[in-house]
């Protein structure tokens, strides 16, 4: 029988695997479904324009798409000042639209983090092998 840790860790990991699951699809509607308006209004920035050329119906390819979208916005300070974000496109961009792509992107990084936290103290309790 487990420890009450150990179902916590369990029951936590398994949430947490669903979190992300369910963020992974809510970007990949995005990245289906609303990638032409994305491509349309950021069509001066490098970055995107660049990861739109290799755009297919893969889930894997349009995945990176709006990765690489979300992170332009997470850090947009950075992409701005670097130049993969262009000034005009990012003030012009619909602003819920933006919003939305930021939560989940922000989201899932804090999703990804948290997992690889609790990898790193479930193999420290040795609760994982």
């Amino acid at each position: 029988m487990r420890t009450i840790p150990e179902t916590v860790f369990l029951w936590g990991g398994l949430v947490l695997i669903a979190l992300i699951l369910l963020a992974s699809l809510v970007l990949l509607y995005f990245a289906y479904f609303r990638a032409g308006e994305i491509v349309k209004n950021l069509s001066n920035s490098p970055a995107v324009v660049a990861r739109s050329k290799s755009l297919g119906w893969d889930p894997a390819g349009r995945f990176l798409f709006i990765s690489c979208v979300g992170t332009l916005f997470i850090f947009s300070k950075k992409s701005l000042k670097s130049g993969d974000l262009n000034t005009k496109d990012y003030k012009c961009f619909p602003v819920g639209l933006r919003r939305r792509i930021e939560v989940i992107s922000m989201l899932m990084l804090a999703l990804c983090v948290i997992a690889i936290i609790g990898v790193i103290i479930g193999k420290y309790n040795g609760w994982l092998k």
